[in-house]
């Protein structure tokens, strides 16, 4: 399954059985319905079919997944069990007695591990995680309407304390205890988790893994809990955590009504999925002995499952009617024009601290150069073609997105050009689903940061930073 540089192998979709016409429609219909591609990966047998990385993003990218997070936890909770040192029947307010509100409702007492893993922790609303306040004390004080595991409420909140348990029990950051159980048998490097302000993984959001890591834990609930001919889980844990564990319908998009596991949503068609906010999916097609990763942004998540069942599911075990899919693969680059432009400009006070700007332009594209009193950022783009570069966080940063990394560079795509007299530049941040626009109006000079695709949480960057010319050319 895996090569010595611990990838999977690779295969064509002909040879796996797939139909290439299939996923050239499953690609088209994501795009013409609104659904931006960033990464797709189609697995069969344990071999890759189909990869398409879509420019700028690059497959080894880790990427902010939101709530594919989730999946992650309940695997850890999975080991804890088996190891002993929880049960799915302990009481949740066992674990945080300094936390619990001073007279205990009966329902608060009764929820269970097993409540948090199947959002059926009995909440009407989810708790409001507040800074300044411990997250875990926020949730035992917020009200329990209903008795646990009678009603799904889908509760990120509650995911969180499914990791602040498993640091309590283990002792251990989330990612640490992954690390030789999980992280090593499946040759995943590289990965950090976002942590709350007492210093503990985030649970529901935060993770930050690649196509082909989530892949890889794929893999492991595909097959019953073995990968590359080892035990990983028990195959009692995958089947329960894969299986409806409580009622999610009525609901108006389809795979959001099929049941719900141990922080896993089953499909229509007998799958199974992984899902974070923006279109970040695992689908495991286990009739097919299938699993399906796509990394996007989507407004609207069920238009990538009716595509998958559409045109991508009938097109395995199907006579091909079509060639292997070889073309690069690139997100739209803006269609701007670039001209000769340079000019340094000093900017009013602002809540980066950024104190002047360099910009250069030409035909192909250019540099534009941010500092401050500590720092200093250059960001290129081209004008037909998105150029990847490293760029500090600790001017434009995530936290505009309310998305931390775990050093002061990040990746980005940038490209753009000139529209009338402002220069208009997508920076497509690699890390996240997440896309700004860059802005410098010459006339009046003001600079502007603005989220294209707006994150869960977080603010919308600047109104404009006014800007006074230095030189001009």
């Amino acid at each position: 399954m895996l090569d010595q540089n611990q990838h999977f192998f690779r295969t064509t979709l002909r040879d796996a059985g797939i139909d290439p016409k299939g996923m050239r429609e499953f690609l088209e219909a994501c795009r013409k319905r609104g659904s931006e591609l960033h990464e797709v990966l189609l697995l069969r047998d344990g071999k890759v079919a189909f990869e398409g990385c879509f420019a700028p993003y690059q497959p080894a990218d880790k990427r902010h997944v939101y709530s594919v997070s989730k999946s992650w936890t309940a695997t850890a909770v999975g080991f804890a069990v088996q190891e002993g040192l929880l049960s799915l029947h302990d009481k949740v307010v066992s674990f945080f007695p300094e936390d619990c509100p001073g007279e205990i409702s009966d329902n608060l007492a009764a929820m269970e591990v097993r409540d948090l893993l199947r959002m059926g922790g009995g909440h009407d609303t989810e708790p409001v995680m507040k800074s300044g306040e411990r997250w875990t004390y926020t949730f035992l004080h917020h009200p329990v309407v209903h008795k646990p595991g009678t009603k799904f409420l889908y509760n990120t909140p509650g995911s969180y304390m499914l990791a602040a348990i498993l640091q309590k029990v283990t002792g251990m950051d989330l990612v640490d205890y992954l690390k030789p159980r999980l992280f090593e048998p499946l040759g995943i490097e590289g990965v950090f988790w976002d942590h709350s302000p007492e210093g503990i993984c985030c649970g529901g959001f935060g993770i930050h893994v690649s196509a082909e890591d989530i892949a890889k834990l794929g893999m492991v609930y595909l097959n019953g809990g073995v990968f590359e001919g080892r035990r990983i889980l028990s195959e009692e844990w995958v089947r329960e955590a894969t299986s409806k564990q409580i009622d999610n319908a009525p609901n108006t998009q389809a795979d959001w009504a099929q049941g719900y596991g141990y922080q896993i949503w089953r499909c229509q068609h007998g799958c199974f999925r992984f899902d974070g906010a923006f279109g970040q999916y695992m689908v495991a097609i286990p009739e097919k002995n299938a699993l399906l990763v796509v990394l996007s942004h989507t407004d609207v998540m069920q238009v990538l499952l009716d595509a998958l069942w559409e045109f991508l599911l009938p097109a395995f075990d199907r006579e091909p009617q079509e060639n292997d899919l070889s073309e690069s693969f690139c997100c739209p680059v803006p269609e701007l024009p670039g001209k000769e432009f340079a000019s340094e400009f000093c900017c009013e006070q602002n809540d980066w601290g950024i104190c002047a700007l360099t910009v250069k332009t030409g035909k192909d594209g250019g540099e534009i150069r941010l500092k401050s009193e500590k720092a200093e950022m250059r960001l290129s783009f081209g004008t037909t073609e998105w150029k990847r570069t490293d760029i500090s966080d600790c001017l434009v940063s995530p936290d505009v997105m309310s998305l931390p990394v775990p050093s002061s560079l990040q990746s980005v795509g940038a490209a753009g050009g000139w529209n009338e007299d402002a220069l208009e530049v997508t920076v497509r941040y690699c890390g996240t689903p997440h896309t700004m626009i860059w802005r410098l109006n010459t006339c009046p000079a003001m600079l502007s940061f603005t989220c294209e695709n707006q994150p869960v949480s977080g603010k919308n960057g600047e109104l404009g930073i006014e800007l006074e010319p230095v030189s001009q050319k």
